[in-house]
C-alpha cells in the first residue's frame, strides 16, 4: 500500500536495493538498467533520482546499512557513465554520497567508494572545475579525505588505507589539468603522501636503480634486476595490485609499486604548469619533511625522468624561479636553508648524466644563474661570508655543469660569452659619476668579477677532463672582444669615477689574463701543425691550398684564416689596440706580474696564430718602438713599450720557421732578425732595455750586455723601418703574400662589432671625403674588388719577388693632391675672398692637360708644385688627412683606374708614414 504513495523515480531506485541485511549486496541488474535508462531521458528526472539518492544515503550511513551504501554507490557510479554530458548537473550530489560513505571509516566500503570517484575523475571536465565554485570546494573536500586516510590509519588494514589513497591520488591526477588553483591544492596534499610511501621502502639505492630502469641505463651488476623487473609489464603490475587488493593481500611492494605510478602520472604529462608546480612541490616537502639531502636529490631525478624529455627543462625553470624569488624577498629573513636546498636540487639536476633534456635554452639559463650569483655578492643579505661562499659554489657549479653538458653545437660558446658580457657589465657599472651613489662596494664589485672569471676557468678544466663522443663548437677569440675592456678600464670610460682600487684592477687583470691564457691552451691550441710543402706555382694556388691545408678550420697557423689579415677590424687588432692602453697605465712596475703574464699570452698567441698575429703586430710595433733620436729624452713608457714590442717581434720571427715549413729556416737567417737581436743588444748597452718583464727568463735577460754602465752615445742606430719590413717580406715568395709593412694602426674599436662573434668591418669611414666635383673620372667599367688577394702585391716576372705597391698609379697620386688641394682651399678661405681665379689642376686628370710637365696647385696667393716638405707641412697640421678619404672611399673605388691600389682592400697606411721614408735634405726640391 505504501509503493502507491512513492514518485515513480523513487520506486525505481528502491527496487535496485535487495532484500536483506547483508553487507556485501549487489544492484539487481535489470532494474538498475531501468532506472539509469530512466534517470538519462530528461534532465528534471535526473535531478530527482540524485536527490532521492543523497536523502537515501543519508539515513542508510546513519543506520549503518553497509550493504544499502554498496547499492548505493552502484548506482551512482552507473549514472556518471550513462549520463556524464549532465554531469554538472549531479556532480555536486556525487560528492556529498561519496563524503557520507567515506564517514563511515569502513575500509570494505571506501574501496568500493574509489571505483565511483574512479569514474568521477574520468567523466570530469574543464567547464565543470571552472564554473561551479561548490562543486571545486566539496571535490577538493572529497580528496582530502581519501588522501588522509594513508598516513592516518593504522593496524591491521594500513596497507588497504594506503593503497585506497594511492589509487585516488592516481585518480585526481586526471584532473590536474582542468584548473590550475585546484590542481595547486591537490598536488600540495598528494606529494607528501606519495613521497612517504615511497621513501618507507627505499634507499638512495633503490631510487638509483630505479632511475638507471627508467632511463635504461643498467650496470653489470644490475642486470640481473632488470630482468626480473622488466619481465612484468606495466599491465602485469597493475593487474597484480587490483588482484591484491580485491583480496586483502596487498604487500608492501604492491605499495610501492602504486606510489611510483602516481607520481610518474604527475609528471609524465604535456602540461607545462603542472610540471613546474609539481616539481616545486617535490623539492619543498623534501625540506619540510627534512629527507635526506642525498635521497631527495636522487629522487627529484627519478621524478624528472618520467617527464616527456623535451619538457624537462620546465622542472630547471621552476626551480631557479623559486630561488630568484627567494633571493627577491624584501623581509630578507633568514632563509639560507631553503636557498641551499634549492640549490642543490637544481645542481643535481644539472649535474646529472642520466636525465637529458631538449629545447633547453642554455643561455637563458647561464643568465639566470649570473643573475643570482651577481645578487649574492651585490645585494644586501643576512648570510655568512661561509654561506655565501657555499651557495656561491653551487652556482657555479650549475654553470660549468650546464655548460659542459652538451646539448647543441654552440652550447660552450653562448656560455662563455654569457658569463664574459656579465663581467663587462658589472666591470662598467662600477664607474660612476663622481656624485653618483652606490649600494655595493669595491669589494663586492672585485669579489664578484673573479668569481665570474672563476666560472670560465672551470668550464675549460671540465672541458679538459671529461670527453664527449658529442661534437661540439669551440669558443673562439672573438667571444673574448666584449671583454678586453678589463685591460684598459679607465680609457673605457674616461670621464667616471672607479670604485675599485688599482689593485683591485691590477688583480682583476692578472686573473683575466690567466683565464684567456687557459682558453688559448686547452680550448684555442692549434690542432694542426700547418704544413705547406707544395711548389707554389702562383698567389692564388698558395691561397687555395692554404685554405685547404686543414679540413677542419681548426688551424690558425692558416694564413689569413677568419679574414685576420686582409679584414683590418678583427681580434687580434681589437686586442693588440688595449694592448697599447694598458702599457700606457702599467709601466711604473707595481704589478709587474700582471705585465709578465700578458707577455705569456702574447707568446702563446704568436704560437697558435703565427702570421695572422704578425701582419696585425707590425703597425703596433712601429707605433711602440722608439722614434726620439736622443736617448736622453727617452720616457720610462717609452722604454717599456720598446722593450714589449722588440720582445714580442723578436719572438714571432724566431717562431715563424718552426711553424711554417715552405719557409725554410729563412727567417732565422734573414737580416730582419739580426736587426733584431742587435737592436735589443744596442738598447741592453745603453740603458734602454726594461729588464724583467717576460714571463720565462729569456736570451735577453741573460745576454751580455752593460747593464750598469751609462753610455756617452745618445743617437739610437738600430731602429726597424718599414722597408726593413717590406725587404724582410720581399725575399720570400711566402710571406709577402700575407706580410703588409705599410697597413695601418687601427686607433678605433667599430662597437657594433663585438659580442656577435663577428669581427669584421669593410666599411671604414674617413674624417674628409673628397668631393665629388673633384673625383677623377676614371673607366666606369673598373670592377671593385671587395676583398684582398695575395695579387695585390705586384711580381717581377723573371724573379717571382715583391716589388712593392709604391705610391701607386697616376690616379692615387691625384687623389692625394685632391686632399692637399681641399685643405689648402679651406685653410685660405678665411683670408680671401677671390677664390673665383683659382686655376685647376693640370697634368693628372683634374680638367686641364695631360701633357704638362707636372701638377700644378693654385691656390689663393700662391701657385707651386707640391713638394715633400709641403706635404709634410700639411699633413703635420691637419690630423684629418693622417687618414687620407682615397684610401677605402666607397666612391673613389668605384671610379678608379685598372691597377690602381684604390681597388684594392688593402689596408694602406697613414700619409705620414709614407713621409717617415722620405726623410733627407732634399724635401724641399722633391716634387711628388
Amino acid at each position: 500500500m505504501q509503493n502507491l504513495f512513492q514518485h515513480k523515480h523513487q520506486r525505481l531506485i528502491l527496487q535496485c536495493y535487495p532484500a536483506g541485511k547483508a553487507v556485501d549486496k549487489k544492484a539487481n541488474s535489470s532494474e538498475l538498467s531501468y532506472l539509469l535508462y530512466y534517470a538519462s531521458s530528461r534532465r528534471v528526472k535526473l535531478e530527482k533520482v540524485i536527490t532521492f539518492l543523497k536523502e537515501r544515503t543519508d539515513k542508510d550511513a546513519y543506520r549503518n546499512r553497509a550493504g544499502n551504501l554498496q547499492v548505493t554507490l552502484q548506482i551512482v557510479k552507473g549514472l556518471i557513465e550513462k549520463c556524464s554530458g549532465n554531469l554538472n548537473v549531479f556532480a555536486q550530489q556525487v560528492c556529498d554520497i561519496l563524503q557520507t560513505v567515506l564517514d563511515t571509516q569502513d575500509v570494505a566500503l571506501c574501496k568500493n567508494a574509489i571505483k565511483t570517484f574512479a569514474v568521477l575523475c574520468e567523466k570530469s571536465d574543464g567547464p565543470l572545475f571552472t564554473g561551479d565554485k561548490t562543486f571545486v570546494l566539496k571535490f577538493t573536500q572529497l580528496s582530502q579525505t581519501f588522501i588522509s586516510f594513508g598516513t592516518k590509519k593504522t593496524g591491521p588494514n594500513q596497507y588497504e588505507w594506503q593503497m585506497i589513497s594511492l589509487m585516488a591520488i592516481n585518480h585526481v591526477s586526471k584532473c590536474l589539468g582542468h584548473s590550475s588553483a585546484v590542481s595547486g591544492k591537490l598536488i600540495s596534499m598528494s606529494i607528501p603522501m606519495l613521497t612517504q610511501a615511497i621513501k618507507s621502502n627505499n634507499s638512495q639505492t633503490g631510487i638509483l636503480t630505479r632511475l638507471k630502469l627508467n632511463v635504461n641505463d643498467e650496470s653489470v651488476e644490475d642486470r640481473r634486476l632488470s630482468r626480473v623487473v622488466s619481465a612484468k609489464t606495466q599491465q602485469d603490475i597493475a593487474r597484480q595490485i587490483d588482484e591484491d587488493f580485491a583480496n586483502d593481500a596487498l604487500t608492501l611492494d604492491d605499495i610501492t609499486e602504486q606510489a611510483y605510478t602516481c607520481m610518474a602520472a604527475f609528471f609524465n604529462t604535456t602540461s607545462t604548469s603542472q610540471i613546474w608546480e609539481v616539481t616545486k612541490a617535490v623539492v619543498q616537502n623534501n625540506i619540510d619533511s627534512r629527507v635526506d639531502l642525498e635521497w631527495g636529490i636522487t629522487f627529484l631525478e627519478l621524478c624528472v625522468s618520467w617527464t616527456p624529455v623535451q619538457l624537462r627543462f620546465i622542472s630547471l625553470s621552476s626551480l631557479l624561479s623559486t630561488l630568484t624569488r627567494l633571493t627577491n624577498d624584501a623581509s630578507k629573513s633568514a632563509n639560507y636553508n631553503i636557498r641551499y636546498q634549492y640549490a642543490r636540487h637544481l645542481l643535481g639536476l644539472l649535474s646529472s648524466t642520466r636525465v637529458n633534456m631538449i629545447g633547453l635554452s642554455v643561455a637563458d639559463i647561464i643568465q639566470q644563474l649570473l643573475t643570482l650569483q651577481t645578487d649574492l655578492f651585490l645585494k644586501i643579505n643576512k648570510f655568512t661570508r661561509e654561506q655565501c661562499n657555499t651557495l656561491t659554489g653551487i652556482y657555479s657549479d650549475c654553470m660549468c655543469n650546464l655548460a659542459t653538458h652538451i646539448y647543441y653545437h654552440d652550447q660552450v660558446p653562448d656560455s662563455i660569452q654569457e658569463i664574459l658580457s656579465k663581467v663587462d657589465g658589472v666591470l662598467a657599472d662600477s664607474f660612476t659619476n663622481e656624485n653618483q651613489l652606490t649600494t655595493y662596494t669595491g669589494e663586492q664589485v672585485f669579489d664578484l668579477i673573479i668569481q665570474l672569471l672563476d666560472n670560465i676557468t672551470k668550464i675549460f678544466q671540465i672541458l679538459k677532463s671529461s670527453s664527449s663522443t658529442i661534437s661540439r663548437n669551440h669558443v673562439t677569440l672573438e667571444h673574448w672582444d666584449i671583454s678586453l675592456g678589463i685591460l684598459a678600464p679607465h680609457q673605457e670610460f674616461p670621464e667616471k669615477h672607479t670604485i675599485l682600487t688599482d689593485d683591485h684592477i691590477n688583480t682583476i687583470q692578472l686573473k683575466f689574463l690567466e683565464v684567456f691564457d687557459d682558453f688559448l691552451n686547452n680550448e684555442l691550441a692549434v690542432q694542426q701543425k700547418f704544413d705547406s710543402t707544395h711548389e707554389q706555382s702562383s698567389p692564388r694556388d698558395s691561397v687555395e691550398s692554404l685554405n685547404n691545408s686543414n679540413d677542419e678550420g681548426n688551424d690558425y697557423l692558416t694564413p689569413n684564416i677568419n679574414q685576420y689579415i686582409f679584414e683590418q677590424q678583427n681580434f687580434i687588432s681589437h686586442f693588440l689596440m688595449y694592448v697599447d692602453k694598458f702599457l700606457d697605465n702599467n709601466v711604473m712596475g707595481d704589478n709587474l706580474k700582471v705585465i709578465t703574464t700578458l707577455v705569456k699570452v702574447v707568446k702563446n698567441m704568436v704560437n697558435i696564430l703565427g702570421l695572422n698575429l704578425l701582419s696585425n703586430f707590425i703597425p703596433f710595433f712601429h707605433h711602440w718602438q722608439l722614434n726620439t733620436k736622443n736617448a736622453l729624452e727617452v720616457a720610462h713608457i717609452q722604454k717599456f713599450k720598446d722593450t714589449f714590442a722588440y720582445i714580442v717581434f723578436y719572438y714571432i720571427v724566431e717562431s715563424l720557421d718552426g711553424q711554417y715549413s715552405i719557409l725554410e729556416d729563412y727567417c732565422r737567417t734573414s737580416k730582419l732578425f739580426q736587426q733584431l737581436f742587435e737592436g735589443i743588444e744596442y738598447r741592453k748597452k745603453h740603458k734602454l732595455w726594461i729588464y724583467g718583464i717576460g714571463s720565462i727568463p729569456t736570451e735577453f735577460d741573460n745576454a751580455n750586455g752593460n747593464k750598469n754602465g751609462v753610455s756617452t752615445d745618445d743617437i739610437i742606430i738600430f731602429r726597424i723601418k718599414k722597408s726593413d719590413i717590406e725587404a724582410f717580406a720581399c725575399e720570400s715568395n711566402f710571406l709577402i703574400q700575407w706580410l703588409y709593412p705599410l697597413k695601418p694602426l687601427i686607433t678605433e674599436i667599430d662597437k657594433a662589432l663585438i659580442g656577435t662573434g663577428e669581427s669584421r668591418n669593410n666599411d671604414l669611414e674617413f674624417a674628409m671625403p673628397i668631393s665629388p666635383s673633384l673625383q677623377p673620372e676614371y673607366d666606369q667599367s673598373s670592377p671593385r674588388i671587395a676583398s684582398v688577394s695575395p695579387t695585390s702585391a705586384s711580381f717581377n716576372s723573371e724573379k717571382g719577388l715583391y716589388t712593392g705597391l709604391g705610391l701607386g698609379t697616376a690616379g692615387d697620386i691625384t687623389s692625394i693632391h685632391n686632399e692637399i688641394y681641399q685643405n689648402s682651399q679651406r685653410s685660405h678661405q678665411k683670408r680671401t675672398d677671390h677664390n673665383s681665379f683659382l686655376a685647376p689642376v693640370n697634368g693628372n686628370g683634374f680638367g686641364g692637360s695631360a701633357g704638362g710637365d707636372f701638377s700644378s696647385l693654385y691656390t689663393s696667393d700662391s701657385k707651386g708644385f707640391v713638394r715633400v716638405s709641403d706635404l709634410r707641412e700639411v699633413i703635420s697640421s691637419n690630423t684629418s688627412l693622417r687618414r687620407p678619404s682615397f684610401q677605402l672611399n666607397d666612391h673613389a673605388t668605384k671610379h678608379a683606374s685598372p691597377g690602381s691600389v684604390l681597388t684594392r682592400n688593402i689596408m694602406t697606411t697613414h700619409v705620414d708614414s709614407i713621409l717617415d721614408e722620405l726623410d733627407s735634405e732634399d724635401d724641399s726640391a722633391v716634387v711628388v
